[in-house]
């Protein structure tokens, strides 16, 4: 038996569909989950205050004896520990030692400078320094114009390269 439609069901019918569209209704605009708004973040403006220095920061002043020879001031301004060979242009065998120096010097990232005492000025400058010293010598110098290291006569380079280590 097919169930048919009389009157009284259909109003039943109509009835439970209005309230299934009202109750949708009522979920649809007030039970709506609202988003929640953004907060407006107010942003901070730095403003650079100009400083007062009127000079740019200089380096501070490196201080070397002056009574040290140009050459050796010279390398000293710009490296703290540096290598000096003590050798006479002319004698023999010094040109090795001079070599050797500069090899060492360099592998150990320091100074270099050469006096030449066969010339008066700097044997003068040198004996008031290292009084007795002889050629070939090398001499480690650390600012302001510490003797650190004297090693007479010839010098492999990494006995120099030791020794430059040992001054710093």
């Amino acid at each position: 038996m097919a169930a048919a439609l009389t009157p009284e069901r259909k109003r039943i019918l109509l009835i439970g569909l209005g309230l299934i569209l009202a109750l949708l209704l009522v979920k649809q605009f007030v039970l709506k989950q609202h988003a929640p708004e953004a907060i407006a973040i107010p942003v901070v403006v730095h403003h650079a205050v100009p400083t007062k220095h009127t000079q740019p920061h200089a380096k501070p002043a490196i201080k070397i004896d002056p009574s040290l020879p140009p050459a050796l001031r010279t390398a000293l301004r710009r490296h703290p520990v540096v290598v000096v060979v003590l050798y006479a242009s002319h004698a023999p065998g010094d040109e090795v030692a001079l070599k050797a120096a500069r090899a060492g010097a360099k592998g150990a990232h320091a100074g270099f400078a050469v006096l030449d005492v066969s010339k008066e000025k700097i044997a003068q400058a040198v004996a008031l320094k290292l009084p007795g010293t002889a050629d070939p010598a090398v001499v480690v110098i650390r600012r302001p114009g510490k003797i650190t290291v004297l090693l007479p006569g010839y010098a492999d380079s990494d006995a120099v390269a030791e020794a430059v280590h040992n001054a710093r």
